[in-house]
C-alpha cells in the first residue's frame, strides 16, 4: 500500500499532522507529523510507501519524493471527527485487512498561525494477493 498527497503547501510543514483512517477506523496510522522542519514547502508531492529507502526528513527542506511515513512528534490529537490515532505510523497496520470501504485523510496544523493546502488531493494505492 503507498499513498500519494499531491501538491501539498504549507507555510511551517514541521506543524502538519496527517492521519490516515481506513474503513475500520480503529485502524489507522499517523503518516506525517512533524516533518519537513521550518521551511515553505510550495506544491510537494510525496509518496509515501513503507518500502522507501529513507524516511520523510525531520528537518527541511521538504522536497518531492518517495519516503517512508513518519511521525517525529509525540502522541498527536486529532479533533473530531477524526478518531483517535492508533499509534504508529507505518501503512503495513492494514495489512491482511479488508480494504474495501471508506478511507479518510485528517490533516490538521497542530500549531496555527500558519497556511497551507492539499490541492492536487490525495491517492490511495492498494495491492491485494490471492489467498491460496
Amino acid at each position: 500500500m503507498t499513498v500519494q498527497l499531491n501538491n501539498l503547501s504549507h507555510t511551517f510543514p514541521d506543524d502538519i499532522d496527517i492521519l490516515l483512517v481506513g474503513p475500520v477506523t480503529t485502524q489507522n496510522a499517523i503518516i506525517m507529523s512533524d516533518v519537513g522542519g521550518g521551511g515553505d514547502a510550495v506544491n510537494v508531492t510525496l509518496l509515501l510507501d513503507d518500502d522507501a529507502p529513507t524516511p520523510l526528513p525531520d528537518v527541511g527542506p521538504l522536497v518531492s519524493g518517495t519516503f517512508q511515513p513518519a511521525n517525529y512528534g509525540g502522541p498527536e490529537a486529532f479533533p473530531p471527527p477524526a478518531p483517535a490515532p492508533a499509534g504508529g505510523s507505518a501503512l503495513s497496520i492494514f495489512n491482511g485487512s479488508n480494504p474495501n470501504g471508506l478511507w479518510s485523510l485528517y490533516i490538521v496544523d497542530d500549531l496555527g498561525g500558519d497556511v497551507g493546502s492539499l490541492a492536487g488531493g490525495w491517492e490511495l494505492n492498494i495491492t491485494t494477493c490471492e489467498f491460496q
